[in-house]
């Protein structure tokens, strides 16, 4: 997530709209992390939540990044809450609080990469974002995307290639990036 100022700008004077537009997909998916499959569903009762709450302290935030830390905050506060009423996730809580701030930390960036990659993906061509939905998504084989598309197994392994070589270059410059692009290789 990555507020901008005009969002700030906007949330401050009252109007929520852009948030909710702009950001709230991301802060979704960073309460579902917390909330797991079994529970992923109340990921945005949580995310409302610290939109009330941070609307209600709107006027108190100096900065985008402030706005930032206090709704991740919140949710994250939100998600905890919830499993704690659980019983099978109390022991997983306990491991959670005593690494809070390395935690959060680490989920926050986990998250960004996660938004650049798929802002990444979706400025690929057509040919090779279909690629990587049937693939990586939909996990199927390449003779099953062969198939779908009417290609060759080797049209699939050289549009793969070619995708994973213009994330490489889009990333050229980013070696945290670079690394999470080798990645999706092995």
């Amino acid at each position: 997530m990555n507020i901008n100022e005009q969002i700030f700008q906007d949330f401050k004077a009252g109007r929520i709209d852009s948030l909710y537009t702009q950001e709230f997909p991301s802060l979704k998916a960073f309460a579902a992390r917390y909330l797991t499959d079994s529970y992923a569903m109340m990921a945005e009762d949580c995310v409302q939540d610290a939109i009330v709450n941070a609307y209600q302290e709107r006027h108190t935030f100096t900065s985008p990044i402030q706005m930032k830390a206090f709704l991740y905050t919140c949710i994250r506060n939100a998600c905890i809450s919830i499993l704690r009423k659980i019983d099978s996730h109390q022991n997983y809580l306990s491991e959670q609080e005593n690494d809070y701030e390395w935690e959060i930390s680490a989920a926050i960036i986990e998250q960004e990469t996660l938004d650049r990659l798929h802002a990444a993906i979706c400025s690929l061509p057509e040919k090779y974002r279909l690629i990587f939905d049937l693939d990586y998504k939909q996990g199927l084989q390449h003779a099953e995307i062969a198939k779908q598309l009417g290609i060759t197994i080797d049209g699939v392994t050289k549009r793969k290639a070619k995708m994973i070589s213009l994330l490489r270059e889009k990333f050229k410059d980013d070696k945290q990036m670079l690394v999470f692009v080798t990645l999706m290789t092995i």
